[in-house]
């Protein structure tokens, strides 16, 4: 298998755009590059319409074009925004080696996103 340039940053907006489009719930989705594999998107979404959230923040993997040149992963945590805020007051901790350091937060009025 051959590999392929791989755009992370673009590809991380492409999806925090389209999960914005297709998802009333999400308010906003945060990328969390710092630490993540060259392969890997992370990305905490923030959905208001969460029912019975749970503390315990386990990432959902998403393979994406496995066996290709062009695969990656992409993680989702979903949390309600009370949670986020409890994640950025580091009371809600997020799993290993996942941080908010050079996050980038996508909202459906700023698809270009923003460094928090």
């Amino acid at each position: 298998m051959s590999t392929v340039a791989f755009d992370r940053d673009s590809m991380a907006r492409w999806y925090a755009k389209q999960h914005l489009k297709v998802d009333e719930g999400i308010e906003k989705v945060v990328y969390l590059p710092t630490n993540a594999g060259e392969r890997e998107i992370r990305f905490l979404e923030i959905n208001t319409e969460m029912l019975d959230p749970d503390d315990h923040l386990e990432p959902i993997s998403y393979g994406v074009d496995m066996g290709t040149g062009n695969e990656h992963v992409l993680w989702i945590i979903d949390v309600t925004p009370e949670q986020y805020e409890r994640i950025r007051n580091n009371t809600l901790q997020l799993p290993n080696t996942w941080n908010l350091d050079a996050a980038v937060i996508y909202r459906p009025d700023s698809p270009r996103g923003h460094q928090r």
